[in-house]
């Protein structure tokens, strides 16, 4: 009874059939959320992050992902993965993943992030404007000489960025490096202290509407199918919460998924662009409509020859003394747990 009204039994069960339906059709909301601290690189190839954090599958896992931004480089992400004060992280290949491992740092290599398959050349080199209008630079054997960045020395754009010095004969030797996040490589070229860059998407297609640089061309012309960039997870992530590991990759697949859908096919391309410019510190939506797009396997198949390349790159440029088993850091497992729940991707 409420004060002097009797309630009666048949309204009773209603309302206790309406509660359990309730919880029966919204199982997330019957328990709590287990936070889940994810490094991410702002840039186009978190997009499937991005997209499953918008839309809810995060959630719908029962996860509560909290996005921690890595403006400078996804390698300083490395540590924190290590101490599990991130659970997943998002970003380059880099010789310190393979340096942790062989110090008993079990970080796996768990999805695609980034493949710089034909036709997806959302990695490019650039060269500043008024380098090309002075007829400073005409090839690629003129990059002799010029300042060039990295967002980290060892990781997977500066093999890139040899290779596009091999085009004109060159080595890493006959440039000057230097380390800059992707949003400062565009500062650099429109204050002229830097000259060229191996720049991603969005910042490539912002350089070239601010005409501070010049696309050369697309690293899948000079490394068709490189895996740039992956999902990595923490070894505490694995071993102390393997279902909500499986859960995160169901959510970042349907995430990929609705990013193929949208810059491959074109469907709700505007939902998905959106997503993106509110992501991302690029805050232009006709910007997206014009980017090269980052290739981003459907079922988050890892290219695992690519792995292995440049394990040997980095072992042949000193960044570790004996080649790794790359084999042991990459764990498909959690992808083909994903496939099995969603069923494969359909073109």
């Amino acid at each position: 009874m409420f004060g002097n009204s009797p309630v009666p039994l048949r309204s009773w069960k209603l309302v206790v059939f309406a509660i359990m339906s309730f919880l029966l059709i919204s199982p997330v909301l019957a328990k709590e959320l287990l936070d889940v601290p994810v490094g991410v690189s702002p840039v186009m190839s978190s997009a499937g992050i991005y997209i499953a954090q918008a839309k809810g599958y995060f959630t719908e896992q029962g996860l509560a992902v909290k996005l921690n931004p890595f403006k400078a480089s996804g390698a300083k992400m490395t540590p924190f993965l290590a101490t599990g004060q991130l659970f997943v992280a998002g970003g380059n290949v880099t010789a310190g993943l393979y340096n942790a491992n062989a110090n008993d740092i079990p970080i796996k290599i768990v999805a695609d992030k980034g493949l710089v398959s034909p036709k997806h050349g959302y990695l490019a080199l650039l060269v500043r404007k008024d380098l090309i209008e002075s007829g400073r630079y005409k090839d690629y054997k003129d990059l002799k000489g010029m300042t060039m960045a990295v967002t980290a020395k060892g990781v997977s754009q500066e093999i890139a960025t040899e290779l596009f010095l091999h085009k004109g004969k060159l080595a890493l030797q006959d440039i000057k490096l230097v380390t800059l996040a992707y949003a400062d490589m565009n500062i650099a070229f429109a204050n002229k202290s830097l000259d060229a860059a191996v720049q991603i998407e969005p910042f490539v297609t912002v350089a070239l509407d601010n005409n501070w640089a010049s696309r050369i061309a697309g690293s899948d012309e000079v490394y068709p199918n490189q895996q740039s960039a992956v999902i990595l997870y923490s070894p505490v992530f694995i071993e102390k919460y393997p279902e909500q590991a499986r859960a995160f990759m169901v959510a970042y697949i349907k995430g990929v998924r609705d990013y193929n859908d949208a810059f491959e096919k074109g469907k709700n391309k505007d939902d998905i662009i959106r997503i993106l410019n509110d992501a991302t510190e690029t805050k232009d939506p006709d910007l997206y409509r014009r980017v090269a797009p980052v290739g981003l396997h459907p079922d988050g198949k890892l290219n695992v020859q690519s792995l292995k390349d440049d394990a040997r790159w980095f072992l042949q440029h000193d960044y570790f003394k004996e080649m790794p088993d790359v084999d042991a850091i990459i764990d498909e497992s959690f992808i083909d747990a994903a496939v099995k729940i969603l069923g494969p991707y359909q073109p």
